[in-house]
């Protein structure tokens, strides 16, 4: 059977052979804490709102849609901003399979994101690449990450609260941020961009 054949099979049974079962989702939550894989955003209502992502598109690849080391937990948001936008093996880095994703990506402190300063040109389109993909410069984040920062740049007890509440709590936003309040509170000079 062909890639077409294949998928046009999938289509017409889809109810019948599903990937986003209750099950899934649930080691979903669990593994990413009920946030998103690319925005990080906590999933207010996990079983109505998280998706399966799909790092090689259904379309293209219906072998693997319902391959494991193909499915992301991912918010709707972030699945509708990337759409049907095919799989680039060059560029696409999955968040769950490099080990130290967050020196991908800057955090300016008006709350946009950009590629890491330290990073050769190659991983800096990666970067772009997965911003872009995902449309992780949207404003409803931009703000939050503004917020976020102004909170914590405001109170000094409030890196003490979030520190103990670890990845359950609902205010860490970016695993980056954490970094660059450390190194503010030891006293170096506040950088227009706080890399991961």
């Amino acid at each position: 059977m062909g890639t077409k054949e294949a998928y046009e099979f999938y289509k017409k049974n889809e109810r019948r052979y599903r990937y986003n079962t209750k099950e899934v989702k649930e080691i979903f939550r669990k593994m990413n804490h009920g946030r998103c894989s690319f925005c990080t955003k906590c999933i207010s209502d996990f079983e109505d709102k998280m998706t399966v992502e799909h790092v090689q598109i259904k379309r293209d690849y219906p072998q693997k849609i319902f391959q494991w080391s193909n499915l992301l937990c991912a918010c709707s948001i972030c699945n509708n901003k990337r759409g049907t936008a095919p799989y680039q093996e060059q560029s696409y880095l999955d968040p769950t399979g490099v080990p130290d994703i967050e020196r991908y990506f800057s955090y300016k402190t008006d709350g946009n994101i950009i590629p890491g300063e330290e990073l050769d040109l190659e991983e800096q389109q990666k970067a772009d690449y997965m911003i872009k993909l995902y449309k992780l410069y949207r404003r409803e984040l931009v703000c939050e990450r503004r917020a976020f920062l102004q909170d914590l740049m405001e109170d000094d007890e409030y890196f003490e609260i979030l520190s103990k509440k670890r990845n359950s709590s609902q205010s860490i936003v970016f695993l980056s941020v954490f970094t660059y309040y450390r190194r503010k509170k030891a006293g170096s000079k506040l950088p227009d961009s706080l890399s991961g």
